[in-house]
């Protein structure tokens, strides 16, 4: 009984196996890509009073001398323009 159960098990992985394939293949055939799934990157900007690598959606952004600079938090840009006077 529990032989006839093992090979029903491993009948059933072997034709989800092969229906995984056979799906794959059909995708190809038809010219469909499998849609990428990671993750995508971000650029990361440095806070130049702190050093630290930020991402550039999550910096707090302030025009400095007429150039963008980004920093990790408003606190970090107030003590970078106290130190800069």
């Amino acid at each position: 009984m529990i032989k006839v159960l093992v090979v029903l098990i491993l009948l059933y992985i072997g034709y989800k196996i092969v229906m995984m394939f056979r799906r794959v293949k059909s995708q190809e055939v038809k010219g469909y890509r499998m849609e990428d799934t990671r993750p995508k990157g971000e650029d990361l900007v440095q806070d130049p009073f702190c050093r630290t690598y930020v991402p550039k959606s999550q910096a707090y952004l302030k025009e400095i001398e007429g150039r963008q600079q980004y920093f990790c938090s408003r606190e970090c840009c107030e003590k970078y323009l106290s130190e800069k006077k």
